[in-house]
């Protein structure tokens, strides 16, 4: 085979390579979920949250000399109390910051070190409309990820946890 071919072949293979979007992938209660990673804007370590006497799930926490809003994300996914409660007190958690709509900035609160992951175009499924309404699992999109036969990935949509 000639030097020519070597690069034709290479340059077939390139252009047959299906796109990919990457993603920040994490685990909350037994469900793992992930966001497009152009929709975080940094991961940090989750200092003390404050501003939420009533238990809602909506407070503050200082971010960069400013106030940041903390959405509870597993109560907004799952209609639940926020699965910290159930974690070691030495366990480290995390605060995914997120870029919303006029550049403003939100965090999500989540448990377990997230993770970045490549996944193809053709990885996103759609779920059934039936699964969407009964409501099991809020806040996702009407995709999600299947990397391959151990993990499925629910697609958030940052619109709706806002």
């Amino acid at each position: 085979m000639t030097i020519d071919s070597h690069r034709r072949s290479r340059t077939l293979r390139a252009k047959t390579k299906e796109n990919t979007q990457q993603m920040i992938t994490f685990l909350l209660g037994k469900e793992w979920f992930a966001l497009p990673i152009n929709k975080i804007q940094k991961v940090v370590p989750l200092g003390q949250i404050y501003g939420d006497p009533q238990g809602k799930g909506i407070g503050l926490t200082h971010y960069q000399g400013q106030e940041l809003m903390v959405i509870d994300v597993a109560r907004r996914i799952f209609g639940m109390e926020t699965l910290s409660v159930h974690l070691d007190r030495d366990q480290t958690r995390f605060l995914l910051i997120i870029n919303v709509e006029n550049e403003q900035m939100v965090g999500l609160p989540i448990d377990s070190p997230p993770s970045m992951l490549r996944v193809a175009k053709s990885a996103f499924i759609p779920l059934p409309d039936i699964y969407l309404t009964q409501d099991n699992i809020r806040c996702i999109s009407s995709t999600f990820i299947q990397v391959n036969e151990q993990n499925s990935f629910f697609l958030l949509d940052v619109h709706q946890l806002i």
